[in-house]
């Protein structure tokens, strides 16, 4: 398994735990904003995840940078700041998630990649 996919896969088991996070972290979280926010950024984590998985791009890695920050800046956007588990959560899983795909995106930039007959390696 190369360091690419590794990483993918950890977005996505940080993508599943946002899902289920507004369970497990607080009662009273779970028919408000807080959860709808979760469940809609890990929804879209295992999609951009799943898509690396095909295609590899600095563009996903990008979207994975913003997703991060607005996990971050969610909480105290919404107000969610009432439950103290959800910003910790949320900064510590927005701060993996953009780490992750800074890492990401210095992995596609530095990876050589294949002419389309493959007789020679360049850099993309």
């Amino acid at each position: 398994m190369t360091t690419r996919h590794w990483i993918d896969w950890v977005n996505v088991l940080l993508g599943l735990w946002l899902l289920v996070a507004p369970w497990l972290l607080t009662s009273t979280a779970i028919d408000g904003l807080a959860a709808l926010n979760s469940c809609s950024v890990g929804v879209g984590l295992i999609a951009l995840a799943a898509f690396a998985m095909y295609k590899p791009t600095v563009l996903g890695d990008g979207i994975g940078v913003i997703l991060g920050a607005w996990l971050i800046a969610s909480a105290w956007i919404f107000g969610f700041d009432a439950w103290a588990a959800v910003p910790g959560n949320n900064v510590i899983i927005g701060l993996l998630v953009i780490g992750y795909a800074l890492w990401a995106m210095r992995i596609d930039t530095a990876t050589p990649t294949a002419n389309v007959r493959g007789l020679r390696t360049s850099y993309a």
